[in-house]
């Protein structure tokens, strides 16, 4: 429904890192600005591109001559390259209430660039959202507390498994219900590889395809060996309980071991080899478990029929049952979809 008679807000941003999420999420944008302000009367302008050396900036809102050349990005001779800009100086030199919009690579151990970045937002009073884990990761509490302590919001939902709704279900769905378990297939290459291995190719195959189609990274170490689940199920569990626990807490296990010969065989009983996440409950209240492994799932579970590079969340619940959800785009553009929602509900108006 269009809404005429609301005013447009004008919304800067900065994005920090522009490798391929970050430039789904500049092309969704320019796709996108009519319906945002016809729908939501937002209008968002992003101001500058940082990356580490500098950042795409001329004190006006970015357009597409002035990052891109063929497509590719280039600083020699461009008018709007700013050599050893930081994006916390531009966040300095603009009213507060912008967004910092987070895509650099992510670091699990140091979770840098990405947590200075978003530090320096909340402290010039600039929201954050992010589709980048690594920062996140390492200090999420932190990062919470820090947002409160400046009036801002941090949302992270492209970070926990790009257009899928993870946080969305598990923070606003269910409300009221006590989450007992959750369960996910978090990783889209992972899900591929063992897809396509259930069909007939054996692990190395499946992988040198994943890699053809652009699905699976140069260097897929994160995806394979578990590690991005991990990163997932961590923040997911961490932002449902309110939580602290750290990666060190999951237990992880990749998929470079599995047998192609497990997976068919599974596959011909109507069962599944997922690389599965789980976060359950101790007992009697104590500390969750948090685990990522290569698992043999029935007919009946939930997950079952999640192929190919989709990926699916499972809670258990106390009053609602078990609410899963499955689908979305596992692609750039997905996480670039995540990252406009997030912050479509930091402005909107409350419903």
């Amino acid at each position: 429904m269009e809404n005429k008679s609301a005013p447009v807000k004008t919304v800067p941003l900065v994005v920090t890192g522009f490798g391929n999420v970050g430039r789904a999420f500049f092309s969704l944008l320019r796709e996108k600005r009519e319906d945002l302000k016809c729908r939501y009367g937002l209008a968002l302008d992003v101001l500058a591109v940082a990356q580490a050396e500098g950042c795409f900036y001329y004190g006006g809102p970015l357009e597409v001559r002035h990052i891109s050349r063929g497509g590719e990005p280039w600083t020699s001779g461009n008018p709007s390259w700013r050599a050893g800009m930081k994006a916390a100086d531009i966040i300095k030199e603009t009213r507060p209430g912008g967004c910092l919009v987070e895509c650099t690579l992510s670091n699990l151990e140091t979770g840098e660039p990405g947590l200075s970045y978003i530090t320096g937002a909340f402290q010039g009073g600039w929201h954050a959202v992010a589709a980048s884990k690594g920062a996140l990761v390492v200090g999420l509490p932190d990062l919470k507390a820090r947002a409160a302590e400046n009036g801002v919001f941090l949302k992270f939902s492209g970070a926990t498994a790009a257009a899928l709704p993870t946080l969305d279900v598990g923070l606003f769905s269910l409300a009221g219900a006590r989450i007992e378990g959750i369960q996910g297939i978090l990783n889209g290459t992972t899900n591929y590889i063992l897809t396509r291995m259930g069909e007939g190719l054996d692990y190395a195959e499946a992988l040198q395809e994943a890699q053809t189609k652009g699905i699976a990274e140069p260097d897929p170490a994160q995806d394979i060996g578990g590690w991005d689940t991990a990163g997932k199920i961590l923040l997911i569990t961490n932002a449902c309980l309110d939580a602290a626990y750290a990666l060190k807490d999951v237990q992880v296990c990749g998929i470079a071991g599995v047998s192609a010969d497990f997976v068919r065989s599974a596959r011909k009983e109507g069962r599944s080899v997922k690389l599965l996440a789980t976060s359950a409950p101790g007992r009697k209240g104590g500390r969750w478990s948090l685990d990522v492994r290569p698992s043999l799932i029935d007919a009946t579970h939930p997950l079952v029929h999640v192929n190919g590079t989709e990926k699916g969340i499972s809670f258990l619940t106390d009053s609602m049952g078990t609410v899963t959800v499955t689908g979305g785009r596992s692609s750039p553009r997905g996480a670039a979809a995540a990252l406009l929602k997030d912050i479509i509900n930091i402005y909107r108006p409350p419903f």
